[in-house]
């Protein structure tokens, strides 16, 4: 790629000693977060996971933790070094989790996929019969879910060092969200109490709502961070129709930006009500839950779930998706891919690059039938949109159906249904978990590899994985 000279000059390439420090410091809380589960097994009596966690997860973290006492005079953190320390840190949760998954009996490379999957919140699972599993190998995974779906940064940053314009860099490295505290630890401190607080709320309900303990906890997790990790075989199918709307409400909750509900606590409950983001996952969900009723796919109440599930990419089910016919398929399709909410625990596009970029059509439409001095600007919610704000979301709508295709082709050429291949990789990228029955211990190794691909870059959102893995980010100019 070919680069002006005066842009070249300026390229600053990311320094492994200041990456380094920040995944120590990361590594900080990761090996705090680990420790629950082990201490868990312990009690449970379940030796196996435990020694596991403890030796694969504990102590490796906490080792890779004194990294964060490496000098600090190399000044702020860099944009290219936040995109990189972000994908690292979910590259090294999920390494860490490995070893413990094949207590499970899955062999590696089902391990592997199965704490991707858990890390980055997707919920596509080898495993055939959790209900088989321990209570403490399947709390494990949805905790995993848990502090993947809040992301390792975010929790981090809550008790990591450093000044205020590196954690800025970190929470929001490409700009999107701002905040207009001057203190970036305070606002994750916030985003932290929102966490915990849906979290409780969620188990409060599900528990009302008869789901039996400690079902309960497990799948609460797994909802709030809209992943679907569960406990029973068949997901949701046999779950009373309670306990299925109050986990469709905590994985609503969690599809929401996390810092609307301060927001809301701090201006009022019309903060809710205002939010466009808000309105387009009601709205989205309506439709597509209609539109499954209408196709003939679904009864009123398995539609209603599986629109919730597919919006807010959670991925619980509660029929088989693979009977499921061709058109309720391509509809569940574009729901994963457009996502949740963007500062949500979902996956996806995100809901408000959706709005933007339909916004930014509807302007340019405008401008046609405006006369040469007319001026009109693209705005949702009240709000002006920034250059960066539109330039992003018309990059990740680039590059979201691109990973698609890349990922998809795969699976087509190895003989898979088109739809059914689709599906899959959709389901994966947008981490969501919701699967037409070709993801088992049978998938083809290179296959498995492929949406474990998709995962990652579906949860880092693609730009930062590309950042990582271009030459320019570590070569000096």
């Amino acid at each position: 790629m070919s680069l002006d000279p005066a842009v070249r000059s300026l390229l600053q390439p990311a320094r492994p000693i200041v990456v380094l420090r920040w995944l120590g410091q990361l590594s900080l809380v990761l090996w705090g977060l680990l420790l629950v589960p082990a201490l868990l097994a312990w009690v449970d009596g379940e030796g196996a996971l435990a020694w596991a966690l403890s030796v694969y997860g504990v102590l490796p973290a906490a080792a890779l933790s004194g990294f964060a006492w490496l000098p600090t005079r190399w000044g702020s953190l860099r944009v290219n070094e936040a995109l990189a320390v972000t994908v690292l840190i979910f590259v090294i949760a999920a390494a860490l989790m490995i070893m413990p998954m094949t207590t499970a009996g899955l062999a590696p490379l089902d391990a592997c996929f199965e704490a991707v999957s858990g890390v980055t919140t997707t919920g596509l699972s080898m495993l055939t019969d959790p209900a088989d599993q321990p209570v403490a190998l399947l709390f494990t995974r949805a905790w995993m879910q848990w502090f993947g779906g809040l992301g390792i940064v975010v929790l981090s940053l809550t008790l990591a060092f450093g000044r205020s314009g590196d954690l800025r860099r970190l929470a929001d490295p490409v700009g999107e969200e701002t905040t207009p505290d001057s203190s970036i630890r305070l606002h994750a401190r916030r985003l932290l109490w929102v966490y915990l607080v849906l979290t409780g709320v969620g188990l409060a309900l599900v528990s009302v709502a008869g789901m039996p303990w400690p079902m309960a906890p497990i799948h609460v997790l797994a909802a709030v961070s809209t992943g679907g990790f569960g406990g029973f075989d068949d997901s949701l199918a046999g779950v009373g129709r309670g306990a299925q709307a109050a986990l469709l409400a905590v994985a609503a909750a969690g599809a929401l930006p996390l810092p609307l509900y301060y927001r809301a606590w701090l201006h009022g409950p019309r903060q809710l009500l205002r939010d466009p983001e808000l309105r387009a996952l009601l709205g989205a969900i309506a439709i597509v839950a209609l539109l499954l009723w209408w196709l003939g796919a679904l009864m009123p109440a398995d539609a209603l779930l599986q629109a919730a599930t597919a919006q807010t990419t959670t991925g619980f089910a509660s029929v088989d998706i693979g009977a499921l016919p061709a058109d309720a398929k391509l509809v569940l399709v574009v729901s994963m891919a457009t996502g949740a909410g963007l500062g949500s625990t979902g996956g996806g596009i995100k809901l408000l690059r959706v709005l933007i970029l339909i916004r930014v059509v509807q302007v340019t439409l405008l401008r046609a039938q405006l006369p040469p001095h007319g001026v009109a600007a693209p705005r949702i919610g009240g709000r002006s949109l920034d250059p960066p704000q539109i330039e992003h979301a018309l990059a990740v709508a680039l590059l979201f159906p691109a990973l698609i295709l890349a990922c998809w082709m795969p699976f087509v050429v190895a003989g898979y249904a088109p739809l059914d291949g689709l599906f899959e990789v959709v389901s994966a990228a947008a981490t969501v978990g919701l699967s037409t029955g070709i993801t088992s211990p049978e998938l083809a190794p290179h296959l498995k590899g492929v949406l474990t691909l998709a995962m990652l870059a579906g949860r880092v959102e693609v730009v930062a994985l590309l950042v990582l893995l271009y030459p320019r980010t570590w070569l000096p100019r």
